[in-house]
């Protein structure tokens, strides 16, 4: 079979490549986002075994860097593998402060705090139709609440997912929870 040659342009080639890239980010999920945080920690770890480079391939790269580029890079990672869920809304029920049924409405942006006991998503928070400044929705994976706490104070709302948003919202947690098993 004879080979055949074709040719391209630099522009072209980098257009490819480019598509290349954003198809691959966006085929991330929790276990591949894991792949930052297992770097960053086995980085700390060999620096502090006096080990400060790593061998990649033919490369050797120091492992400050590993970390540094993990920073730089894990909001634009973050954005790829949450890309289905920014900007949706989550319609919870929790109870305001006399005891009555509240509505609240959530709409991600993005995760703040990544952990078992308190997993930490900020977003803009419409409580009773009033837009309102908090900590985020906080997740405990361990006991399975979800909580909104009021800026300002200690108070907090204990919420349930409403069943129009539960399977979108399962969606998301099933992500985060990838994301904390594939680390090491």
């Amino acid at each position: 079979m004879a080979k055949k040659s074709i040719q391209i342009t630099e522009e072209k080639l980098a257009e490819v490549i480019k598509d290349i890239t954003m198809q691959a980010l966006n085929e991330m999920d929790g276990a591949t986002y894991a792949r930052i945080f297992n770097a960053t920690h086995r980085a700390k770890e060999d620096n502090q075994q006096n080990v400060f480079q790593r061998n990649i391939g033919p490369k050797t790269v120091n492992n400050d860097d590993i970390i540094s580029r993990a920073i730089k890079m894990e909001p634009s990672i973050q954005q790829h593998w949450l890309n289905d869920f920014i900007g949706k809304t989550f319609k919870f029920y929790g109870e305001d402060r006399m005891g009555l049924v509240a509505n609240v409405l959530f709409t991600f942006n993005k995760v703040k705090k990544l952990d078992y006991n308190k997993t930490v998503l900020v977003g803009d928070v419409i409580f009773n139709n009033i837009q309102i400044s908090g900590d985020g929705i906080v997740i405990n994976f361990s006991n399975g609440k979800v909580v909104y706490h009021e800026k300002g104070n200690r108070y907090s709302y204990n919420l349930e997912v409403d069943v129009r948003t539960k399977d979108l919202w399962e969606k998301l947690l099933e992500q985060l929870k990838l994301a904390l098993n594939n680390r090491k």
